[in-house]
């Protein structure tokens, strides 16, 4: 069993990539990525012009309970072209073979493009990929160009004239047909596709002063929400997207864990993209993704990533299609409930009124029980389980 994957004829020794962003930066980043065990990397996104980053530009959003997601108002790599020239060479001379991908990015003009893809394509790269997606863009860049098939297809165009390299776009969920964009990456001559990048989302108000937050000088701005809150809006573009076009996918959006890496694998994903778990957590990460995700293929016989790809896809289906007849209803586990009240408030308040505290242990009155699932989701201990009692 191995966690090789192959992806457009490049060759990484595991599916997990670095993702486009802070962890990307620069190339001691990456090679200090690549001593870790990752798989491989995607450069922070490169453009003709280079950008100066606000401060702050990053807003965590926490509950009590957990992180729950990032906004950033991140912009493309502050450093020009000559200086990622050595620091793409500065990465081959630590590992001249491990696959580095460049994100690049331009406008409505070929020359944005092709002049990127001129200046690095001897420093060795293995592939492009097109950001037509970063929300924090106007002036037709960014997600303003990816929304519009057009200006879409015009910039695959360019940039497959420009290489012959493998060319992969990296979508935005800010649409509203994510399908038919893909459908368009696929016939204007791309290799593969990316999904996805950020929503765009607003982090926050602070109170005091009513300015949006990250706040730079007083003001905001709408910025790219990221982190495990959005995984099940990418999951679900990615799986739309292998249902629909014929070309390689890469799975991006809300993963931390092996197992999501598994999920976008089974719904089609060959590598996995990383950014803002590395950010909260570090590169250290990739021990727990790899050991995790081969301890996985092992325990389902499965040889290869390439054996997993996929494999949900043939249970996604129109709504049409569900069995309404099936009964389901919540028990409880007694030794398990610690008698936290939790379900019966979500039950009386958004459920059937059917859990009741007796004795500090929840109990469930079939009856009223509808088998909606909610209990389950809020038990703090995997308490209360859901049995099928019948079919209609």
């Amino acid at each position: 069993m191995t966690l090789e994957t192959n992806l457009l004829g490049i060759k990484f020794p595991n599916p997990f990539l670095l993702a486009s962003g802070p962890p990307t930066a620069n190339g001691a980043m990456i090679v200090n990525a690549f001593k870790a065990g990752w798989g491989g990397a995607v450069t922070k996104t490169i453009g003709l012009t280079p950008t100066r980053l606000p401060d702050p530009r990053l807003m965590v959003i926490k509950d009590v309970r957990n992180l729950r997601g990032m906004v950033n108002i991140e912009l493309i790599t502050d450093m020009t072209i000559d200086e990622w020239e050595i620091e793409i060479d500065l990465i081959r001379n630590e590992f001249p073979v491990r696959p580095l991908i460049a994100s690049i990015m331009g406008g409505g003009d070929p020359y944005e493009w092709q002049e990127v893809i001129r200046r690095l394509e001897p420093h060795g790269v293995n592939a492009y990929e097109m950001n037509v997606s970063c929300p924090n863009f106007a002036g037709g860049r960014g997600a303003h160009l990816g929304q519009d098939p057009v200006t879409l297809a015009s910039a695959i165009r360019w940039v497959r004239d420009a290489t012959s390299l493998p060319v992969i776009v990296k979508l935005t969920p800010n649409v509203t047909d994510i399908v038919s964009l893909a459908k368009v990456v696929e016939e204007s001559g791309a290799d593969a596709i990316t999904a996805t990048n950020t929503l765009s989302g607003l982090a926050g108000i602070d109170l005091d002063n009513f300015a949006p937050m990250p706040t730079v000088g007083g003001i905001g701005v709408f910025g790219g929400y990221s982190g495990p809150s959005i995984k099940p809006v990418s999951l679900r573009c990615a799986a739309s997207i292998a249902q629909a076009v014929k070309i390689p996918l890469i799975g991006c959006g809300g993963i931390e864990t092996w197992k999501d890496a598994a999920e976008y694998h089974a719904v089609g994903a060959t590598l996995i993209q990383i950014c803002t778990a590395v950010m909260w957590n570090g590169i250290g990460i990739i021990d727990d993704l790899s050991n995790g995700l081969q301890h996985y293929l092992a325990s389902h016989t499965f040889e290869s990533v390439a054996n997993l790809c996929g494999k949900a896809l043939p249970r996604l289906v129109d709504y049409s299609y569900i069995d309404t007849g099936i009964i389901l209803r919540a028990q409880v586990e007694q030794p398990l409930c610690i008698g936290c009240g939790i379900c019966v408030e979500g039950c009386t308040s958004g459920g059937y009124q059917a859990i009741k505290l007796v004795d500090k242990v929840a109990i469930i009155d079939t009856d009223l029980c509808d088998g909606c699932g909610l209990c389950v989701g809020l038990c703090p201990t995997s308490a209360i389980k859901l049995l099928e009692i019948s079919k209609e």
